[in-house]
């Protein structure tokens, strides 16, 4: 991509991370269309399909989508590291391409289900790659974490427009709006360059000097003796000479990757627990008659993640990570543990007729926009700051994957829960309450504050390395390289 000279680093890794997010707002998009869609599939009168199809059919939709997401997720980390993060992400494009096309062209609603296991193992795989992504780009920790506050906005945009989509606009023309989408990323993102820390890994030098000089804005020869590039550069071939002797740049005990990895593990499963997605394409069985209209009702609890997520990138990244991920946790655990106790005992509490019409969606929205606030942005940010690179890639994509199965069985159980279990709805709420309390409380005292700090100081506060950096345990473990990623 050839880029005037007065264009930045910073302006390039922004663009090439707008580029990426395109992906995570088409899963948006996909999932955002699915409840007005379902609807739309099963009437005899309305439905695009040769023959309409029955409830237990269109079910299986959302269960589809979540299902290959976690087969996409599962590889995609492994894949990053063999054939490079920019290339995952280029055949994700092509797979949701092939995913809308599904829907434009599809007559049975076995199209539909091709749609949504494409868009699945696209956005499964997107959802892991653009933070190793991201974080492999930018100059710092500090701006990776800026940019992957980035992604939650993408994903709660493109379902606030998916919903808006579904309810209010013709059904051919979704198709065209998302097949336009993931044409514009395909034609743009192959001119994005490679990140350095692939070429890093393949021992392919010349091309790492390239990337680096892309997105650190380098065009003029005289650019290359700046002494910010020149250390960037000076500490990639420090690590390879360090590889070639088998020596890691930055040691880290064992104890703290046992200890980080089983948190950062956690952290990423309940967060996905948290409920958002299910109560989202559920949520006109949460809110029953209250509220307002329906399709209503969706767009204003899109409309809170969504606030959520853009309050999330304004200030999130000044803001402690531990405080943040602390409080956006339990906050959002109170309210919908409010939410279920005033499902259960709301009609003795005789508050009145605006509340037991509004006050469910109001604290549903509330819980919404508190997870996308700290818990959803935080759990890619905070395991990319503690863990070793590739550990925490695989790791990342492991427990996505695992999450992406668990929210797979909570979707197709969620009728049948509903139907023989008496307080079924309240059963799940209890859980997203439960997975959001669970990482409020492990994160006060296993998790240590990353923001604006190395890892030897952050193993140095756990108790792992002694005073002059020189990790306590028997063994060490390599960590990331110099002062960023």
């Amino acid at each position: 991509m050839c880029l005037p000279k007065r264009v930045g680093g910073p302006a390039i890794q922004s663009v090439a991370t707008a580029l990426g997010n395109i992906l995570c707002f088409n899963f948006g998009l996909m999932f955002g269309i699915t409840p007005a869609h379902m609807t739309l599939y099963e009437s005899e009168e309305r439905t695009p399909l040769n023959q309409a199809t029955d409830p237990a059919g269109t079910a299986w939709l959302t269960g589809y989508l979540f299902l290959s997401a976690a087969l996409g997720a599962l590889v995609s980390g492994f894949l990053a590291l063999k054939i490079g993060p920019k290339s995952v992400l280029l055949c994700s494009g092509l797979l949701q391409i092939s995913g809308w096309a599904c829907i434009h062209f599809g007559y049975d609603i076995v199209h539909i289900y091709a749609s949504r296991l494409f868009a699945g193992v696209a956005s499964g795989a997107a959802f892991v790659v653009l933070p190793i992504f991201i974080n492999e780009i930018a100059e710092s920790r500090e701006k990776a974490a800026r940019l992957t506050f980035t992604i939650e906005l993408w994903r709660t945009l493109g379902i606030l427009i998916g919903f808006v989509l579904g309810f209010y606009v013709p059904y051919a023309f979704v198709n065209i709006v998302g097949c336009a989408v993931s044409f514009v990323f395909t034609m743009t993102f192959p001119f994005v360059r490679e990140s350095p820390h692939y070429y890093l890994r393949t021992n392919n030098m010349a091309s790492l000097e390239k990337s680096l000089r892309w997105y650190r804005g380098i065009r003029d020869i005289d650019d290359r003796e700046k002494p910010e590039y020149l250390s960037e550069l000076n500490e990639f071939h420090a690590e390879l000479r360090s590889r070639d002797k088998n020596v890691g740049s930055t040691p880290m005990s064992h104890g703290y990757i046992i200890r980080l990895t089983f948190v950062s593990f956690l952290l990423t499963v309940c967060a996905k627990l948290s409920g958002v997605l299910v109560e989202l394409n559920y949520a006109a069985d949460f809110l029953g008659r209250t509220g307002y209209s329906t399709e209503t009702n969706y767009v204003v609890l899109a409309s809170a993640q969504c606030a959520g997520a853009l309050l999330a990138r304004l200030v999130g990244p000044r803001l402690p990570r531990k405080l943040l991920l602390c409080l956006s946790s339990l906050f959002a655990a109170a309210a919908v543990i409010a939410l279920a106790l005033f499902k259960a005992y709301g009609h003795l509490w005789l508050l009145g007729n605006w509340a037991d019409r509004y006050l469910p969606i109001v604290l549903l929205a509330i819980q919404l926009a508190l997870v996308s606030f700290g818990l959803y942005p935080l759990a890619a940010v905070v395991s990319s700051e503690v863990l070793p690179t590739k550990l925490h890639d695989l790791l990342y994509s492991l427990a996505s994957a695992v999450s992406w199965l668990l929210l797979f069985g909570m979707i197709e159980a969620f009728n049948a829960v509903k139907a023989t279990i008496a307080p079924g709805l309240l059963l799940y709420l209890w859980v997203f309450a439960g997975a959001s309390i669970f990482v409020g409380l492990i994160s006060l005292p296993l998790l240590p504050e990353t923001r604006n700090r190395r890892p030897s100081a952050v193993q140095r506060e756990l108790g792992y390395v002694d005073d002059g950096g020189v990790a306590k345990g028997s063994a060490v473990t390599n960590g990331h390289i110099a002062t960023h990623i």
